[in-house]
């Protein structure tokens, strides 16, 4: 059944999340560690879309800025799925949410139509990073703030050091980190940073092990003084030697030490079963956790590509062929239900110190790919995103998470 977050606002205090971390603890572990939290979600409004964007969008850019919820760009089909003779649209506004008279209102555009980039909070506002649009990827990159008068300001800031797209990052005090994804049209392990109060060009660092990452998730933790980055999630489509891959190692960069380990699995608490966090959104809390919402499913969207990779690497099959059975695939798959697609439902929490997973949440409002998520670690945005491949929504949730005894943290 569906269970919409509008229905009813709700307060889930997490026992099994601190059942979870006892049950893992070493003899011995300071019990005042374990905490439970509190999750209150509520629904924005739709009213001021306009045109297209009434349908929704993924993979837009987004920021808080002053407590306000800016999002701009993002892409949708409007008309006809690609396998129908449609196209993807991009866009270019840039809207803001007035929480006052819960309405969106255009306050500005990009430079371009843009998605699939990276959106980072800064101190003074956000940078938002790359991405691509009909014409191809993009190493734009610009610093986000608003004006005293609540207008939009995008200053050009550093550009990529190659164009990017479907790839991760995100900010470590005046740090900032992007890696995987498309590097110049091409699945990648790269991993570049750039000190946005002293560097004028973005560094490369040591690329990631393992797989290239397309759609990954990156998050930066600072704990007893040891500055790292997470990378989650991602698939890598495969290629002449290695077939597709759902990314289920949970990396972990060592910033002074630069140097990559694994952390961890992406194993759900439940069922022990590997889950994805292909198209997945990501963001820390309390510095110490890393909170995962979305996603595809890892067996189904492993299926799709797997066939179609398969399709691409016979070496039987004419170019025409190739077309034809691409196309035959794309109208089965692109045609089923939302619930077919299980996208991933659960809102997910990762305990960095402990490498415990645990599931906090579980709405049918969670299962987006392509989603945005911004702002702090009290409250928090999920932005709009997709119900299944081609299809998006409007809608875009404020969470907060709370936390029980917040002394007794450590």
């Amino acid at each position: 059944m569906y269970h919409s977050l509008s229905e009813t606002v709700r307060w889930l205090i997490i026992a099994s999340l601190a059942a979870a971390f006892l049950s893992c603890r070493p003899p011995g572990s300071d019990k005042n560690n374990i905490e439970t939290m509190q999750v209150k979600w509520d629904k924005l409004s739709t009213k001021g879309l306009q045109g297209d964007l009434t349908k929704g969008v993924s993979a837009a850019y987004a920021a808080l800025i002053d407590d306000k919820l800016i999002v701009g760009g993002g892409a949708n089909f409007p008309g006809k799925q690609g396998f129908e003779g449609g196209s993807k649209t991009f866009y270019n506004q840039i809207m803001r949410y007035d929480e006052i008279k819960k309405e969106w209102k255009e306050i500005g555009q990009l430079p371009e139509l843009a998605a699939y980039g990276v959106s980072v909070q800064t101190a003074e506002g956000a940078l938002w990073i790359g991405g691509n649009n009909a014409t191809g990827s993009l190493n734009n990159v610009y610093s986000v703030s608003l004006t005293e008068s609540g207008d939009i300001s995008l200053k050009s800031f550093p550009s990529l050091p190659a164009s990017m797209d479907n790839f991760a990052g995100c900010a470590s005090g005046d740090l900032i980190f992007v890696g995987g994804g498309n590097v110049n049209g091409v699945p990648s392990n790269a991993f570049f940073s750039i000190n946005i109060k002293t560097d004028s060009v973005w560094k490369e660092l040591p690329p990631f092990p393992g797989v290239p990452r397309v759609q990954p998730v990156m998050v930066s933790i600072v704990m007893e003084g040891k500055q790292s980055v997470y990378l989650l999630g991602g698939f890598f489509g495969g290629d002449a030697t290695t077939g597709p891959t759902m990314a289920t190692t949970i990396l972990q960069y060592d910033v002074a030490a630069k140097a990559w380990t694994e952390a961890g699995i992406q194993t759900d608490p439940e069922t022990g079963k590997p889950f994805s966090l292909g198209g997945a959104t990501a963001m820390q809390l309390d510095g110490r956790y890393i909170l995962c919402l979305g996603g595809v499913n890892y067996n189904v969207f492993l299926d799709a590509i797997t066939t179609q990779y398969h399709i691409g690497q016979n070496p039987t099959l004419s170019p025409e062929e190739k077309q034809k059975q691409n196309l035959e695939f794309s109208k089965k798959y692109m045609t089923q239900p939302v619930a077919y697609y299980k996208f991933n439902r659960e809102c997910r929490i990762f305990d960095t110190k402990t490498g415990v997973w645990s599931t906090i949440d579980s709405s049918s409002d969670f299962a987006r790919a392509g989603a945005t998520l911004v702002g702090k670690s009290d409250h928090f945005y999920a932005v709009q995103g997709e119900l299944k491949p081609g299809v998006r929504s409007p809608q875009t949730f404020r969470g907060e998470i709370h936390f029980s005894n917040p002394l007794n943290r450590k």
